[in-house]
């Protein structure tokens, strides 16, 4: 993608977009070299490139990524595994370098949003794009009984030194498949009876591809609200070649359906969509689509390769950085003025970092 920091403030300058989100981009689409067994890492990145000036403006010095390990990416980690270098520039500090796997729960935004792998997302496999299949599996404790539910709430209680569940803002429920949908709502149910008991009364966010019925959302909206809903749909066309055989029995049109259900519920609704494997016309045309079953900004996670033949998915455009930043412009005019942006703690390979348009995004970028 970009060669050295001259690209970088090039391609700042032409689209308009600060040089940090044209960098991170670049990062994520690239991955990141470093001398560990790994196949992915995570880390707090503590910025300190003195081109990044926004950052400094702001106020923001902190950020997230889980990156796959590309041996040629123009990104390395070295230095004692201390620093992000681009090209042999440093770029921040590197903190809590860690292999990136695949965890039964996990916090963000602060530890006020607690994520559940509630299924062992490890073992869900078909999606030629997933990447979990590369990622230790640390997600077999098992979380679909009372009993699990209640032993993660008190491991959480007493890591987070809090007598209760009040202060957490969302708990998402992130499924991988259960292989029915009876057994998804049932465990939306019982998540929600076991967080009543610790004193939690937010957001209870669903993330998945299982739920396919009108009358679901409604024992949802009696049984498990505040309730969200964001279906797992990932791309437009060529839905047989890239899903697995469960997600792809979703249509774009049984999409539109659920979501509409779902908004005339109330729920805050939403999507989920992979930047890179399909043409920019394609991505304009669904998006344009799907705007008026939305009421929530959708999950827009930005393609990452992990092995060379993985390179294949990505649609010809992307091989360039421009493709992510006319992307980007074209998302960012669709929904201009409709109350919806992103959230930076809710996505760590997004399009997005500093700004939205002319809007600045704040709040906490870290887990």
């Amino acid at each position: 993608m970009l060669k050295n920091q001259k690209d970088v403030q090039n391609a700042s300058e032409q689209y308009g977009v600060p040089l940090e989100d044209v960098q991170f981009i670049d990062l994520n689409c690239c991955g990141v070299s470093i001398e560990l067994p790994y196949s992915r890492v995570r880390f707090r990145l503590s910025e300190h490139n003195p081109h990044f000036k926004l950052s400094k403006e702001m106020g923001v010095s902190d950020y997230f990524f889980g990156l796959p390990v590309r041996y040629n990416s123009p990104y390395q980690i070295s230095g004692d595994q201390k620093y992000l270098f681009f090209n042999n520039e440093v770029i921040g500090d590197v903190n809590e370098l860690a292999n990136d796997t695949c965890d039964s729960t996990y916090p963000r935004r602060g530890g006020t949003v607690l994520n559940l792998n509630a299924n062992s997302k490890s073992s869900c496999h078909g999606c030629a794009f997933c990447h979990t299949i590369k990622q230790t599996p640390r997600d077999r404790e098992g979380l679909r009984d009372r009993e699990g539910l209640r032993k993660l709430a008190d491991r959480w209680l007493e890591a987070y030194h809090t007598p209760d569940l009040s202060h957490l803002t969302q708990v998402a429920v992130v499924t991988g498949c259960f292989g029915s949908e009876e057994e998804v709502l049932e465990h939306l149910q019982l998540a929600r009876e076991v967080l009543r008991e610790y004193g939690y009364s937010g957001e209870l966010f669903y993330f998945g591809s299982e739920i396919n019925q009108e009358k679901s959302l409604d024992m949802l909206k009696s049984n498990a609200d505040p309730f969200a809903f964001c279906i797992s749909l990932e791309c437009f066309e060529n839905r047989d070649r890239i899903l697995r055989d469960k997600k792809r029995e979703i249509t774009i049109e049984d999409a539109k359906r659920l979501m509409q259900h779902s908004k005339a519920l109330g729920f805050p609704t939403n999507f989920s969509y992979i930047v890179g494997i399909e043409p920019i016309d394609t991505m304009d045309r669904g998006f344009q689509e799907m705007l008026l079953y939305t009421s929530r900004f959708p999950v827009i996670n930005v393609f990452q390769p992990h092995y060379d033949g993985h390179e294949k998915l990505r649609a010809p455009q992307a091989e360039n950085i421009e493709y992510y930043l006319e992307a980007r412009k074209i998302l960012e005019d669709i929904f201009k003025g409709r109350g919806m942006k992103p959230r930076p703690w809710e996505n760590y390979r997004s399009l997005w970092y500093l700004t939205f348009g002319d809007e600045p995004l704040g709040g906490v970028r870290t887990p």
